[in-house]
Order: C-alpha cells, then sequence, then structure tokens
C-alpha cells in the first residue's frame, strides 16, 4: 500500500504512543546515515544547553580564562 506524505502525516495522531515512538526511532535510524556525526553531536551538545551563541563567543572572557 503506497501513501503519500500528506496521508502518512495525518495518520501518525492515530498511532498509539508506543507505536508513535517506534514510527520516529525508525525514522531517526534512516535519517541518520545521512546526516554527519559531528552535526548529530552539535544537536545533542546545543539539546543540552552546552553552547554559547556567537557574539558572546566573539566578544566574551571564557570562564576561566588568564587575562
Amino acid at each position: 500500500m503506497d501513501m503519500s506524505v500528506t496521508e502518512i502525516l495525518k495518520e501518525l495522531p492515530k498511532l498509539s504512543p508506543t507505536d508513535r515512538a517506534a514510527v520516529w526511532k525508525k525514522l531517526g535510524e534512516i535519517t541518520e546515515a545521512d546526516v554527519p556525526a559531528t552535526f548529530r553531536q552539535g544537536m545533542r551538545d546545543i539539546a543540552k544547553g552546552l553552547t554559547v551563541d556567537m557574539e558572546s563567543a566573539l566578544r566574551e572572557e571564557p570562564p576561566g580564562s588568564a587575562r
């Protein structure tokens, strides 16, 4: 059975939470091969709050740096 993207997106909310999680897991596995590891690591760092904005990085002294 072929489904369009629109049809798939319409059906996702109807899935059980377990089935929805399985879909997202599989989607991650499929797309992960297409995304560089450094980008995925950067996204994890952003989610953990381990980044600084560019203006701060360019204008402020890093914590613990010697002046």
